[in-house]
């Protein structure tokens, strides 16, 4: 009776399950693990569901933690760049094409130097009396003429002081002949206005610094006739260096006095 109750209750507390065949392990049931041994219903760490964003991925409406759109583009308020500017203060050059009215004042256009040719014979010139002697002029072979376009007037001259109006100048004939000037430098920016004219050619102005760079150059097509040009030209060079003015004939029509015209030059 004892051996009978003993048995009963060894059966009741572990039941024996059926050996497994061939050595297998335990299959776990399709509802239970998922292919890569994990739950269904869990996620591990590093495996985000579909619909869940990773701490480093920002979904296209979110802001990095530096405030800039996902994207990398720079905020708005931010300028691209552009080169390097220009040095304050460098060389510089340009020219442009002014009309000529029917009078101008060189004094109240150079003021700090000017110069007119002409007036008394081909050698003379007018200046300004206070001038700063900044206009270089090498001289050089030239006639007179009285053909200007617009009346030259000056209260500051000498070797006359007053001008009332003046349509004198110089000129040089046939192709290929040229007048030079020269403006010293003095590190500041400076308006050169330079009046020229043609009788009958086609001509060039050659500007330049002595100190190098691009030159600036403008021409005029042959055309028979008087024409006459107001030039504005802006330059800045280092005290010691200058602009280089040359404006020489290309191209004559034939005729005994066609060639380039000087008249005046002013400097503020």
């Amino acid at each position: 009776m004892t051996g009978l109750v003993a048995a009963l209750a060894c059966a009741v507390r572990s039941p024996t399950q059926p050996p497994l065949t061939g050595g297998a392990a335990p299959v776990a049931a399709p509802s239970e693990q998922a292919p890569g041994g994990q739950a269904l219903n869990e996620q591990s760490p590093n495996n985000q569901a579909p619909n869940e964003q990773a701490p480093n991925n920002q979904g296209p409406n979110e802001q990095a933690p530096s405030g800039q759109p996902s994207s990398g583009q720079a905020p708005s308020d931010q300028s691209p760049a552009t080169g390097d500017p220009v040095a304050p203060g460098g060389p510089l050059l340009d020219v442009g094409l002014a009309p000529l009215p029917g009078a101008l004042s060189l004094t109240a256009l150079g003021t700090r130097d000017w110069r007119h040719w002409g007036g008394a014979g081909a050698d003379s010139f007018h200046r300004k009396a206070s001038g700063t002697g900044e206009i270089q002029d090498p001289g050089g072979e030239r006639l007179e003429h009285n053909a200007g376009a617009c009346d030259l007037r000056w209260t500051d001259g000498t070797p006359t002081a007053r001008q009332d109006g003046t349509r004198a100048g110089v000129f040089q004939r046939g192709a290929g002949k040229s007048f030079t000037l020269g403006v010293a430098g003095s590190g500041d920016l400076r308006t050169v206005r330079l009046f020229v004219g043609t009788f009958s050619a086609g001509a060039r102005l050659d500007l330049s610094l002595s100190s190098g760079g691009d030159p600036a150059v403008r021409e005029v097509a042959l055309a028979a006739g008087d024409r006459f040009y107001q030039y504005v030209i802006r330059f800045r060079a280092a005290p010691g260096e200058r602009l280089l003015i040359r404006w020489h004939a290309l191209t004559v029509t034939g005729g005994q006095n066609d060639g380039v015209a000087l008249q005046a030059i002013t400097v503020s």
